[in-house]
């Protein structure tokens, strides 16, 4: 008999684990989109996460540039989010980790090229992974994503 293709938010929702974790980000997202509404919108764009544990708010920001004006702007606008009826009695300011382009995909942006462009080399480089995976599902996986590869840069 024929499997039948069910969507992926079918299976998601059947776990209690993942409804809880969506439960989770719908929240922060919540409280990200409120501490924004009380930020200017040129400091509002740089705070990319918010979270509320016991009282204290953690704000993070893309930049270290902006971490003391988000410091700054926090009694301004936390009694604003505790009228609101969010308990909020401290609030700490981070940096997001900065990721690291490969030097390649670096120099691919700074030519003003795509960043999508595949390295010849990685198709088999997927593929010796693949191999000592043995007979698995993910070296199948594998095996289909360095055939993409293969076929992408060529």
């Amino acid at each position: 008999m024929p499997l039948r293709a069910r969507h992926v938010c079918r299976f998601l929702q059947g776990s209690d684990a993942v409804v809880a974790l969506l439960a989770e980000i719908e929240r922060r997202d919540a409280l990200l989109a409120h501490v924004r509404s009380l930020l200017p919108a040129t400091v509002a764009r740089h705070c990319t996460q918010a979270t509320l544990d016991e009282g204290q708010l953690t704000l993070i920001c893309d930049s270290p540039a902006w971490v003391d004006r988000l410091r700054f702007l926090s009694p301004q606008f936390l009694p604003a989010l505790a009228a609101r009826g969010r308990a909020v009695t401290a609030c700490r300011v981070r940096v997001q980790p900065q990721v690291v382009a490969a030097p390649a995909v670096a120099r691919a942006h700074a030519a003003g090229d795509s960043p999508r462009a595949v390295n010849p080399d990685a198709a088999r480089v997927v593929e010796q992974y693949a191999s000592v995976l043995g007979d698995s599902p993910l070296a199948a996986s594998l095996c289909r994503l360095a055939a993409t590869l293969r076929q992408a840069a060529s």
